[in-house]
């Protein structure tokens, strides 16, 4: 069976003189594992341990010898507590791998200290898929640590020039995305990282159908740490990409229930930042879900991790004053807003270039941009949600909601 890790695995473990363990029973029971990391690792060393011929085998295995164990647990005493005393090394290896049909033995497994359980009859695709994720967490935590031992890191979701994000699992089977910021906070003064403790113990206070709802803010590491709900579904924008035409009615629902909830954050005196179509997941019931709340700012820019200057957003969706360096303010998430609803109903952005320095100036100086004959009726709100001047806004999102509530929209 062919077997090929991604690239980023590659630079982890596509190394000379890797080591290998396969732990089993006196009968190799899983000799289409051995072939596999054979042929995919031709210079490795793979050993074999039999535990049922010494019963303190694994209890005394210097651990750090090797960079991946398999052990096939129908050969494994149900006492568990030796997996906590493993000794690994500074890059967290070795990777272990338990191989169970017990369902009660891999939760206990996998919190008593294993890194990955899977069922007995797993097929090498099977694990050189999970083994690539587990590489790519273990090097993003090794590089960016969160001592958060009451989580299992599964995934690494996003790594960004400012956070990286995973996807976790608690000892109750919740899952949840973990995002962990980049830069150091020791240095923060204390106004700034009180306004954003208010931010967050607001938003953890906060349950409404629309936002993604914050579990845990605090440091570990010295690293900022928000915990949230993990919600399933497709992005805002995957779903327009995949789709050439959506029902108007649903967009425009949709855009409602978008501008309502960035209201919600705004009458709580935050702002979102950060409005756009990535940033909004779609539920299975179709309900779109406000994502990344930029309550870390105030924080970056103490910490010296974001200039004065520097405009934390994205390009495609930044309003006019803050090119040129004024602060996000409610007028600027309203401009997002606009951008995100021409997007909605044409299909694309409306300022877009070659580069980042054409997409500003296109944001600067550009005309607004027109919507097509069938969709002419938007046109006025458009134009003032897209206005170059902030005080041209709406002065809130009720008032973006009004106006489509008064023509019947």
């Amino acid at each position: 069976m062919d077997y090929q890790l991604s690239a980023e695995a590659e630079r982890v473990v596509g190394k000379p003189a890797l080591s290998f363990l396969l732990v089993e029973s006196q009968s190799p029971v899983r000799l289409d594992l051995e072939l596999m990391l054979r042929k995919r690792f031709p210079t490795a060393s793979l050993e074999r341990l039999f535990p049922a011929a010494d019963i303190n085998a694994l209890r005394y295995l210097v651990w750090q010898n090797y960079d991946l164990v398999i052990i096939a647990t129908e050969t494994v005493e149900s006492d568990l507590t030796w997996l906590q005393g493993i000794q690994r090394t500074g890059a967290g290896l070795p990777i272990i791998i338990v191989l169970t049909d017990d369902q009660d033995q891999r939760h206990e497994v996998l919190w008593g200290g294993a890194d990955l359980t899977l069922p007995m009859n797993a097929s090498p695709s099977q694990l050189a898929a999970r083994l690539d994720n587990l590489l790519e967490v273990g090097r993003a935590l090794h590089r960016y640590p969160i001592n958060l031992p009451q989580w299992q890191f599964q995934e690494l979701i996003h790594n960004s020039e400012n956070s990286v994000i995973f996807l976790a699992e608690n000892r109750h089977h919740r899952q949840a995305v973990i995002k962990r910021f980049k830069f150091d906070v020791s240095g923060v003064e204390n106004y700034a990282f009180g306004s954003f403790l208010q931010d967050a113990k607001l938003l953890t206070a906060l349950q409404y159908p629309g936002l993604v709802h914050l579990l845990d803010v605090g440091v570990s590491c010295n690293a900022v740490v928000i915990i949230m709900e993990y919600v399933q579904g497709q992005t805002l924008r995957a779903l327009l990409t995949q789709h050439a035409y959506l029902p108007l009615t649903n967009l425009v629902n949709w855009f409602k229930q978008i501008t309502e909830s960035l209201g919600v954050i705004h009458s709580l005196g935050m702002l979102h930042r950060d409005l756009k179509a990535s940033n909004i997941v779609m539920r299975d019931d179709m309900t779109p879900i406000l994502l990344d709340y930029g309550i870390e700012s105030s924080v970056m820019l103490s910490s010296g991790f974001l200039q004065g200057d520097q405009i934390y957003c994205t390009p495609f969706y930044v309003s006019p004053e803050r090119i040129v360096g004024d602060p996000a303010s409610v007028q600027s998430d309203l401009y997002a807003l606009g951008i995100l609803f021409y997007e909605m109903l044409v299909g694309e952005k409306p300022y877009i270039g070659s580069n980042l320095g054409e997409v500003l100036q296109k944001q600067l100086f550009d005309p607004l941009p027109q919507l097509p004959e069938g969709l002419i009726v938007y046109q006025p709100l458009l134009d003032r949600l897209l206005a170059k001047l902030p005080e041209q806004r709406p002065e809130s999102a009720e008032v973006v909601l009004s106006w489509l509530t008064e023509r019947g929209l």
